[in-house]
């Protein structure tokens, strides 16, 4: 496991290096929490934080300088039921703390799970509805398909690691104009116990590939899920 620590480390440092010579590139600390309340007749509501912070900087007063900015604070809050064992609708709100101005979004999700050749596929379909004060309506559509692999076995039991990997086209409008962000996601998780998981990601996203100024990003993430 240590081996593939180092591993993620330097694959991690030789992204950074080569992403670095983009003009329009910055890098940072991604740590998410999540809990999730069961309800009854498949029910449960989910609280959800993201937090961002910026240590390097290509763009901007600080161009390539370090720095530990805060980029962005997210708090969520999703309600969610089953339609059958492998398929769900989920409704969220969504509240965003920045520097230039708070955003609030409504979200719509439907979610599903299947089967390839024993690889178990998750996917997820959402729009939403972006409001930030100044700024023109952001309408997305959004599809991730995602797989989870466990290390050992074929079944994924507590005290074992798994792995995630993810990708997400975005496709948005906002203010007549029309643009494509992408997201990929590596993930390396242990399942604490039956409710608790503990995740850490590298998290690659791309954006603006219609507009002017194509940027990247890439985030070091830590994640931990606790359901009752």
């Amino acid at each position: 496991m240590r081996k593939f620590y180092l591993t993620v480390l330097l694959l991690l440092l030789s992204m950074v290096t080569t992403l670095a010579q983009n003009r329009q590139f910055f890098t940072g600390f991604f740590p998410e929490a999540a809990v999730t309340k069961k309800l009854k007749n498949d029910q449960k509501i989910i609280f959800k934080i993201e937090h961002q912070d910026i240590f390097y900087n290509n763009s901007g007063d600080k161009k390539d300088e370090l720095q530990f900015t805060h980029y962005r604070t997210d708090l969520m809050g999703f309600y969610d039921f089953k339609l059958n064992p492998t398929k769900s609708i989920a409704f969220g709100v969504f509240h965003r703390i920045q520097e230039d101005a708070n955003a609030n979004r409504i979200i719509q999700q439907f979610a599903s799970i299947s089967r390839l050749r024993g690889l178990k596929l998750a996917h997820r379909l959402r729009t939403d509805q972006t409001f930030t004060k100044g700024e023109p309506l952001e309408i997305r559509l959004r599809y991730r398909l995602a797989t989870e692999i466990p290390l050992s076995g074929s079944i994924l039991d507590p005290g074992e690691h798994y792995l995630v990997l993810s990708n997400e086209p975005i496709f948005s409008l906002q203010g007549g104009e029309f643009e494509i962000e992408n997201r990929l996601v590596f993930s390396l998780g242990k399942l604490i116990t039956s409710s608790q998981k503990l995740e850490w990601s590298i998290d690659y996203r791309t954006d603006k590939f219609i507009q002017e100024g194509f940027r990247t990003r890439l985030w070091a993430k830590v994640g931990y899920f606790v359901s009752f």
